[in-house]
């Protein structure tokens, strides 16, 4: 028998730790969009499409909905009239960092009151899962596990009649096309739709149950097929090599650098098991040694990017945005688990023990984000600078060179290998274009956004860009070195 009792104020003191780590989460994501974090990796190339093709960019089939999600508010600013690159990226940074958020708030309101504690899922979900690839905000796995607990909770919940079965199915509807990691998460979903027609009375209720279930049960099946039939090589590639890197770890350590916030989410959830048998047995002492251990684990990976530089890969954050949704399957498992015992694990759930873990975990991870974010405004900077104190094309081994070792170490470590032309001009000033950063030669069949030697038309006919300096730069170096295009010198001061 558990020896923790379970007073409401108890009970409130542990949601208010829930709700506050997802603020916590919040504010993080906030400053992330404010220091244009949103530009990593394909978030650049997905900004840049968006800008001058004034639509929706829906670049794979099966995330189509991920995309609309991303890219909504972003479209709407520029319909509203925002020019400002800067502005753009920061909300299109804010809506990819903050809709998982949402997502995972919205699911503790969808909850009836006595299941409250069961919140406790979505956000490990989130601090554990979602934090270890949240650095990158183009995650649209991330997103698809977010809506999940959503769509989850709603189907095991919600009071049916007309307007909410409609609702039910509208919110559905996008999983067919949201990312290809639902093909973990649809059959739970299909498993939700079976558990409320075995417990329905009326003949209606059956049929809208049997039918829900049914629609479930083809958004796997319809994942499934992107996966094991892709439309082009491509496509396939990638879907799998997402998978691969998650179940070989390599989003843990790889390239030499670690990923200090997967690591603490493995650790508390190994704390947290660990501790329903502490719990159970009243080994007080036992507890109290495991929350030192969270402790002192979230202090030391909160503090880590400023220990070492091996604390912080954006590659591997960038791994691992797929890794949270193979998550869910354990933890719906688990959640199968306590309500068989449900007295007892709403007990523990509901525990100061549980709350503290959390809570640390939550700090942690935070901790990391912005210890990381600051490194990427120094990363910023440094570009900036290249771009302030050039003119025309530059060469990737020229601006590594002008670079102290350790701003070139990071230069590396931040940028994506085809992103250094896409970011040039996404941190022009005022859209004037003045100075492009080429990318690391990468062969002849390395895929790149546009050549920043000719540019597209889509680019020069943007009235949110002006190129005409680094076009007249550019024609003075071909003109010195017609086959090299060598970058001209800093102008003197």
């Amino acid at each position: 028998m558990f020896v923790i009792e379970n007073p409401s104020a108890n009970r409130s003191y542990t949601s208010f730790v829930l709700l506050f780590s997802m603020l916590l989460c919040a504010i993080a994501a906030a400053y992330g969009a404010y220091a244009l974090r949103g530009l990593h990796a394909d978030g650049a190339f997905h900004l840049l499409s968006l800008a001058t093709g004034e639509k929706f960019l829906f670049w794979e089939t099966p995330r189509n909905a991920s995309y609309a999600l991303h890219q909504w508010a972003t479209i709407l600013a520029m319909k509203l009239g925002i020019d400002d690159l800067v502005v753009l990226a920061r909300i299109h940074g804010l809506t990819m960092l903050m809709t998982p958020i949402v997502f995972v708030a919205l699911s503790y309101f969808v909850l009836p009151k006595e299941y409250k504690h069961l919140f406790i899922f979505p956000v490990f979900y989130y601090l554990a899962g979602v934090m270890a690839g949240a650095f990158s905000a183009i995650g649209e796995a991330q997103l698809a596990g977010s809506y999940f607990w959503l769509l989850f909770f709603t189907i095991l919940f919600f009071r049916t009649g007309l307007f909410t079965n409609l609702l039910v199915f509208a919110l559905a509807l996008p999983i067919f096309v949201i990312h290809e990691t639902f093909v973990l998460m649809a059959p739970f979903l299909a498993l939700a739709g079976l558990y409320r027609l075995f417990r329905s009375k009326s003949t209606g209720d059956r049929l809208y149950f049997a039918a829900l279930t049914a629609l479930l049960i083809a958004v796997t099946v319809v994942v499934l097929s992107f996966i094991l039939v892709p439309k082009s090589e491509y496509y396939e590639s990638r879907s799998l090599s997402y998978f691969s890197t998650i179940t070989s770890l390599a989003f843990i350590r790889s390239y030499g650098y670690y990923n200090p916030p997967a690591i603490l989410g493995l650790i508390a959830g190994f704390i947290l098991l660990v501790g329903v048998y502490a719990t159970r047995r009243g080994m007080v002492k036992v507890q109290r040694i495991l929350w030192v251990v969270i402790a002192l684990a979230a202090l030391l990976i909160a503090l880590s990017p400023l220990i070492s530089e091996r604390a912080l890969s954006a590659k591997l954050q960038f791994d691992a945005r797929s890794y949270g949704p193979i998550l869910i399957p354990p933890l719906v498992l688990l959640m199968a688990v306590v309500s068989l015992r449900a007295a007892q694990t709403k007990a523990y759930i509901e525990s100061g023990f549980v709350a503290g873990v959390v809570l640390a975990l939550a700090l942690g991870q935070v901790g990391w984000n912005v210890a990381a974010t600051n490194e990427w405004r120094h990363y910023i900077a440094s570009f900036r600078g290249l771009l302030d104190d050039h003119r025309g094309l530059l060469s990737h081994e020229q601006a590594l060179a002008e670079l102290s070792p350790e701003s070139g170490r990071q230069l590396v470590n931040m940028s994506w290998g085809w992103t250094y032309p896409t970011m040039s001009v996404l941190l022009a000033e005022q859209g004037k274009v003045q100075t492009i950063i080429a990318n690391p030669d990468a062969g002849e069949d390395a895929w790149e956004p546009f050549d920043p030697k000719t540019l597209s038309d889509e680019l020069l006919n943007s009235h949110r860009l002006d190129f005409s300096a680094y076009l007249s730069a550019l024609a003075e170096q071909q003109a010195r070195s017609p086959e090299s295009a060598d970058p001209i010198k800093p102008r003197p001061e």
